[in-house]
């Protein structure tokens, strides 16, 4: 039988990245979806979350288990903290949005480029890669903010947010990953010359790949 996967997204555009993703890593899984775009509506320019919205996330993963899932993934990495402790009082498992890539940068070797499109998602993908080390050493990583790609996404222009991803990528001979951290920069990828594009790691992919051997 086809193991349920249930994407609950708080932003309408992260939908499209993962659903592919899951198309051509996982097409065997059954994906759902379940959307609230009030969460960001009330959540603050620094990322602070209030209390009710700790709740809300809460009622939104029960509501998951409830809808018969073997495992969730919750698509916005700035409401990973009320992700974690929700959580904690399920019995299936439960993937932030940027846990998977986040171990996957704990576990390079080299130099990371990590880069955002909302500044506020940068300390909460720090320590997640910091949770994913355990403790031990993490690598050299430098934060990346994609001015403007935001706006652009915001506006409903898709072409220039890819674009201005890629451009940012552009000249980062120096690293050995590339981290795209939120998921709807995933679709920029698709801009890079193949032998960039190999260094681009894309948290859709990564999660797909985690929920995968957690359910197997």
């Amino acid at each position: 039988m086809a193991k349920r996967v249930i994407l609950v997204h708080p932003y309408r555009p992260t939908m499209a990245p993962i659903i592919e993703a899951f198309a051509r890593l996982w097409p065997q899984a059954q994906v759902l979806n379940l959307l609230d775009e009030s969460l960001y509506a009330d959540v603050g320019a620094d990322g602070v979350l209030a209390d009710d919205v700790f709740e809300r996330i809460a009622a939104l993963l029960r509501h998951a288990c409830a809808s018969r899932a073997d495992g969730v993934i919750f698509t916005g990495a700035t409401f990973s903290p009320a992700v974690e402790a929700a959580r904690a009082h399920l019995e299936l498992p439960v993937l932030k949005a940027d846990e998977a890539m986040c171990a996957e940068i704990a576990a390079s070797a080299g130099r990371v480029a990590i880069l955002c499109t909302a500044k506020r998602a940068l300390p909460v993908i720090r320590a997640g890669v910091a949770a994913a080390a355990k403790g031990g050493p993490t690598p050299q990583i430098e934060d990346i903010c994609v001015e403007g790609a935001k706006d652009a996404l915001v506006a409903g222009d898709k072409e220039r947010h890819d674009r201005l991803i890629a451009e940012a990528m552009e000249g980062l001979d120096d690293y050995a990953m590339l981290a795209l951290c939120q998921i709807t920069m995933a679709p920029a990828r698709e801009l890079l010359s193949p032998e960039r594009a190999a260094r681009v790691l894309v948290s859709p992919d990564a999660s797909v790949k985690m929920m995968r051997r957690l359910l197997s």
